[in-house]
């Protein structure tokens, strides 16, 4: 699997102000959910937020997965770069925002999945997760597609 950048930004917050920012380079292929979770993963646990990193994780997953089947999809967009997709998370006090970047104009369409097919569950998976979720709206640079996930009371 490849490594991809890690880019912490610092905000000039205080060490015990609870607020952390990371952010990550992805590419748009296969490996680009699996390595979206195993940064998540890694980032949530060095902010020692072990009770959200499985949940953290699925909607990190669903979102880079319709990121890079949808956001990438269109020919105008071709050649990507090597990092086409971004993924941050930003922390306050106890819950995490999940960002996933991409150069797509569509926006999340939440469809009645079909119960035989094996794809079209990933907006409900988020829906289910999540405090709430939404996206940016599309420009000519793209969309961001978020989600507020807190730990538990």
């Amino acid at each position: 699997m490849t490594t991809h950048p890690v880019i912490p930004l610092d905000f000039g917050l205080t060490e015990d102000s609870g607020s952390r920012f990371a952010a990550c380079g992805l590419s748009g292929d296969l490996h680009a959910a699996g390595s979206a979770r195993q940064f998540t993963r890694a980032t949530l646990s060095s902010w020692g937020m072990l009770a959200i990193v499985d949940t953290a994780s699925i909607v990190v997953s669903e979102m880079l997965t319709n990121a890079v089947r949808y956001g990438l999809d269109a020919p105008a967009y071709a050649p990507l770069s090597s990092r086409p997709v971004w993924l941050g998370l930003l922390r306050r006090e106890e819950a995490v925002l999940c960002t996933v970047a991409d150069p797509g104009t569509g926006i999340p369409v939440v469809k009645e999945p079909d119960w035989f097919a094996e794809t079209g569950r990933g907006l409900h998976i988020i829906d289910s997760l999540s405090e709430s979720w939404g996206w940016t709206p599309p420009d000519e640079a793209g969309k961001s597609v978020w989600a507020l996930i807190s730990a538990p009371m």
